[in-house]
């Protein structure tokens, strides 16, 4: 099962410098490579990740679903838990990064790739969720949020599958990519163990086209939406 490479571990209640200086020295271990999409060497189980929270911020719910190729979920977990830090633009990981793998811990498998509603290397410091989750456990990660890093100029056509690369003052790439059909677009960068070229093509591979993200993150979001719902007595 996944587990934190001992010689990277770090504290996650930190100063802000402090959580600045672990991203540059993380950042310094992402390997960006090709990952096929499909055929010999390409992912046979993928996993998305995500988290919701309480109304109040207090609580935090971390959902996992691992699925086969086929879009059936063959491992799921769930962990409760407190966000470590506030919302602070550019430290995500220091607010739910603990959560998030202590989700993907919790897994009876061991995903192939994992898609993260967080930003891989399209970050300041070269080192969104998506990059610090996906070093620290060691396993090929892609970034997916909704929301671009930076403002944007060009968005990708319409269609699933039209993307639109882009690259960073910094020389950072992701690219805006169209998984559904007429709505709005996702902006995938690449985690770990994996190249912006392979990220698309992954990202697509497993999309049904029926939701704006890869299947994996969706069941992963609808599960701790569920969750947080629950525990709130909505459902």
């Amino acid at each position: 099962m996944l587990q934190v490479r001992a010689d990277l571990s770090h504290p996650w209640r930190v100063s802000l410098a402090e959580a600045a200086a672990i991203q540059m020295r993380l950042a310094a271990e992402v390997e960006l490579r090709q990952l096929p999409a499909g055929g010999t060497g390409a992912p046979v189980l993928a996993a998305g990740v995500d988290v919701g929270y309480a109304k109040d911020g207090s609580g935090a719910w971390a959902a996992a679903a691992v699925m086969d190729s086929e879009f059936r979920v063959v491992a799921s977990a769930v962990v409760k838990g407190e966000p470590n830090a506030p919302y602070v633009r550019g430290y995500l990981a220091f607010r739910e990064g603990r959560l998030t793998i202590d989700a993907l811990k919790a897994l009876s498998v061991e995903p192939d790739v994992v898609f993260f509603d967080g930003h891989g290397v399209v970050h300041e410091r070269g080192l969104g969720l998506a990059s610090h989750v996906g070093v620290l456990l060691g396993v090929p990660a892609i970034g997916v949020p909704k929301t671009p890093f930076h403002a944007i100029d060009h968005m990708p056509g319409l269609r699933r599958g039209d993307y639109y690369v882009l690259t960073k003052e910094w020389g950072a790439q992701g690219a805006s990519v169209r998984l559904k059909t007429g709505v709005k677009p996702v902006y995938i960068s690449p985690g770990n163990l994996v190249d912006l070229d392979s990220s698309i093509a992954l990202a697509l591979a497993w999309s049904s086209g029926r939701r704006r993200v890869p299947e994996p993150l969706g069941a992963a979001h609808t599960m701790s939406v569920r969750a947080r719902n629950t525990a709130a007595g909505i459902w």
